[in-house]
Parts: structure tokens; sequence; C-alpha cells
């Protein structure tokens, strides 16, 4: 009966785990996703629409601005998920 139990345990903890990571990696998706498109949009408007600089010198610093500005999203939220599955 002991050894039953300490299945179901662990089926549960498993499940837990991959629930808390599934739920993550969904959270770190949508914030990043949403951060992105923010930073690419307030580069865009600040650097062309405010100082009028062309389209073709602004673009790679929109992207590369926006995949920055997305990492303080994704780490706090996987500190947070790997406490959360412990």
């Amino acid at each position: 009966m002991d050894d039953e139990e300490n299945t179901e345990a662990r089926a549960a903890s498993g499940r837990r785990i991959a629930g808390t990571v599934a739920g993550s990696f969904s959270v770190v998706v949508v914030l990043a996703a949403v951060s992105y498109a923010v930073m690419v949009s307030v580069v865009n408007w600040v650097t062309v629409g405010v100082l009028s600089y062309p389209i073709g010198g602004v673009a790679p610093f929109v992207v590369i601005t926006g995949a920055i500005l997305t990492i303080p999203i994704v780490v706090p939220t996987v500190l947070v998920s790997v406490r959360m599955a412990t």
C-alpha cells in the first residue's frame, strides 16, 4: 500500500511540474510578445515620427531594442516558475 501512495504522489508531482512549466511558458510567450510589440511601436514612433529619421536606418535598431527589452520579462518569469515548481 505504501508503494501505491508513493507512485500516486510522484504522478501528482509530475503533473504539477508539467502544469507549472506549461503555464509559465505561456506567460513568457504572451508577455514577451506584448512587450516586444510595445517597444517596437514606441521606438518607431520616437525615431521616425518625432525625430524624422529614415525608416531604413532605424529598422535594425527597432528590432534590437525590442529584443533586448523583452529580457526583463523573461528572466523573472523563469525564476518564478522555478520557485513554484519546487
